[in-house]
Formats: C-alpha cells, sequence, structure tokens
C-alpha cells in the first residue's frame, strides 16, 4: 500500500497567509492524505479560508503545541508533517518525506528558508542562511504518527524551544536527518518591534529546556558558536554589508532580550504554557 501523509497546521488569525499555505500543499507531487488546521480561537476567517481549501478544522486551546497534538489526532497518515500557517512547502516537500523515511530515522527535518519584504525580514533571512545543515539549530518536522503520539507529541509546559525539545525526545526511536526540499517561511514585512516580540515569547521556557536538556542547549543558546557560523564566511558579509549591519544589530539585542536584561519588549502574543493534564494526546481516551 502506498505510504500515507499527513499535514497539520496551528494556526491564530492567520487569514492573511493561509491560503497561500494549504495551496502549496494541495500542489504537492505527492498527495498529502488529509491536511488538519487546528485553530486556537481565531477571529478573523482563518476558518472559513481553510474550510473552503478542503481542510479539516479543529477547534484547540490557544497554545501553539496543545493545537499540533491536537491536529495530530485528527491526521490520517502514517507520517506527520508540522508547519506554520506562515509557511510555504515547495513541490516536492512530502514526497521527499515519503522517499527519505527509512527504518532507522525516528524524524526528518525540513529546511527553512525566510522570505520577506521588509529590510528586517531579509536580515532574518541572510541569517538563517548561515546555518544551513547545523544540526543543533534544526527542529525535526516529519514523524511517524505512532511514535509521536507515545512519546505526547509536543510539550504543552513550553512556549519555546519546544521544537527542539521533541527533536531531542523523539531520538529514542532512530536519527533524525534532513531532506532535500524547503518550507519558505515567509516574515512578511515584520519589523524590528515585532521580532523582538517573538523572541521574548519564545524565551519563556528556555531554562526549562536548559535544565531538561542541557548539551543540547549549550549549543542552541551559545553566542559564541552562533558568531562563529557567521564569521566563518567573510565574503557573504562583504558582499552584503547593510544586511551584516543589520544581523550584527538584532544578534546583540537578542542576547539581551533572551538573558532578560532588556524588558523593553513584551511578548507578542497571548499564548502562555500549559498543565500536562491538557495536552489533546492526554485526555483524549479514544486514542
Amino acid at each position: 500500500m502506498p505510504t500515507t501523509i499527513s499535514v497539520v497546521i496551528p494556526t491564530y488569525n492567520s487569514a492573511s497567509v493561509i491560503e497561500q499555505c494549504l495551496a502549496s500543499i494541495n500542489d504537492q507531487t505527492y498527495a498529502a492524505q488529509n491536511v488538519v488546521v487546528c485553530d486556537g480561537g481565531s477571529s478573523d476567517a482563518t476558518i472559513d479560508i481553510a474550510t473552503s481549501c478542503g481542510a479539516t478544522v479543529v477547534r484547540s486551546l490557544a497554545s501553539r503545541s496543545a493545537q499540533r497534538n491536537a491536529g495530530a489526532l485528527r491526521a490520517l497518515g502514517e507520517y506527520v508533517v508540522f508547519i506554520d500557517s506562515d509557511m510555504k512547502l515547495t513541490r516536492t516537500v512530502l514526497e521527499d518525506c515519503v522517499k527519505t523515511f527509512t527504518e532507522r530515522d525516528a524524524a526528518l527535518v525540513i529546511p527553512e528558508v525566510d522570505i520577506g519584504e521588509s529590510y528586517w525580514a531579509r536580515v532574518r533571512g541572510f541569517e538563517r542562511s548561515f546555518y544551513k545543515g547545523v544540526w543543533w539549530l534544526q527542529g525535526a518536522r516529519c514523524f511517524r504518527k505512532a511514535q509521536f503520539l507515545t512519546i505526547g507529541g509536543f510539550d504543552v509546559g513550553l512556549i519555546g524551544a519546544e521544537d527542539w525539545d521533541l527533536d531531542e525526545r523523539i531520538r529514542q526511536f532512530g536519527g533524525v536527518r534532513e531532506i532535500a526540499a524547503s518550507i519558505e517561511h515567509d516574515e512578511g514585512r515584520a519589523n524590528l518591534n515585532e521580532l523582538m516580540k517573538k523572541k521574548t515569547h519564545y524565551s519563556k521556557s528556555f531554562q526549562v529546556f536548559w535544565e531538561r536538556h542541557p548539551e543540547r542547549a549549550a549549543l542552541c543558546f551559545s553566542s559564541r558558536r552562533r558568531a562563529w557560523l557567521i564569521a566563518r564566511r567573510p565574503d557573504r558579509l562583504v558582499r552584503h554589508p547593510m544586511l551584516a549591519l543589520g544581523l550584527s544589530s538584532i544578534g546583540v539585542l537578542e542576547i539581551l532580550v533572551s538573558r532578560g536584561w532588556l524588558k523593553r519588549w513584551a511578548s507578542s502574543s497571548e499564548e502562555q504554557t500549559l498543565e500536562g493534564s491538557l495536552n489533546p494526546i492526554v485526555t483524549d481516551g479514544s486514542e
């Protein structure tokens, strides 16, 4: 029988981006068994758009991890891919996932390319380009559904670093490799204020991640290691001086924000950590 694969997308007021996200899934060279949009209480047209595009819509608490877990319960495929609503799949992502996954693999990384219209969106994309293939900065996105459910999916008690946390826990089943096809992450017209608010939001659970996975955390949160990844390509910095300037500026600010030394920016989201008992995988007795 053909291998089946599903896609799960958490959403919240994503009307401006969800249609292009779903269009990229519908345009895949390997069809998804089903697409699950798990909404955290949108007040815009997100749900209507998702329904019109043929997605299964599930409602959940406003927690990205809980939404992903709730969506996974409704996934019909043997494999499940998690993406965000502001992402677009290049045409062969699902095909590459199905062809690449082996019995020795626990999960697959789908590399991301940041795109956007603003200067700061271009800076973010420039930064990510230096990290290509750096395993400790990547989080897996494609899993066997059965194994994902066995370990409880994403930790609903984490807001930031939940991707890295799952990437670490899933390795009990095997290795994690990267596919060739990529995801485009659309930062749109992101400005510095928005990016710093996002960093503040994601940094809420960094200390928990440090305590749980100290070796991985020492890599992920090392400003020295990240600086080395960038400095090893001086030719690119020289060719793009304005982007290099923005990269250095945002790097310093992110260090100050993540360590709590700069309190200017409030979190960009009302999302809160949840008790483990509110994990849909735990509470849904039918699974």
